[in-house]
């Protein structure tokens, strides 16, 4: 049975649909859902730059949990138990794959592809290859 769906959350339109995918199928199974953001450490060559590579990364957390926020009210009016996390990974695969596992995730729904450079989190090189290294079944939504 499903009784614990994981979204992997970047605000790309995608990610909104995959979002009511599993607030929908979370309704009719009764199951709690994760919400799950990355955040991509890019360590500074230069440690010049240091200081500013903190700021960078607490804005960008900042910015990632505030995204997430915005989605508690849609979970809190379904009824649904949920739980967000905002992580911070040097490989975006591999972390989704590794919370899955490590959380007891029965089932990942993810958008196909989503935004790139300065705020990426999905795309579709990342949907392939968690939907590839998964151990739970991968719903991809466009």
């Amino acid at each position: 049975m499903i009784k614990h769906i994981m979204v992997p959350y970047d605000k790309s339109g995608s990610a909104n649909h995959a979002f009511e995918y599993a607030v929908y199928l979370a309704e009719k199974c009764n199951s709690s859902i994760s919400v799950v953001t990355c955040v991509t450490i890019q360590v500074p060559t230069d440690p010049y730059f240091g200081t500013a590579y903190i700021e960078t990364m607490k804005l960008l957390k900042e910015d990632a949990q505030k995204s997430i926020s915005n989605l508690e009210s849609r979970l809190k009016e379904s009824k649904i138990e949920y739980k967000t996390d905002v992580l911070e990974v040097r490989s975006i695969t591999d972390s989704l794959v590794s919370y899955a596992e490590s959380h007891n995730v029965d089932l990942i729904i993810m958008g196909s592809r989503g935004f790139g450079g300065f705020k990426k989190l999905l795309l579709g090189s990342v949907a392939s290859g968690v939907s590839q290294h998964s151990q739970c079944p991968v719903l991809i939504v466009k």
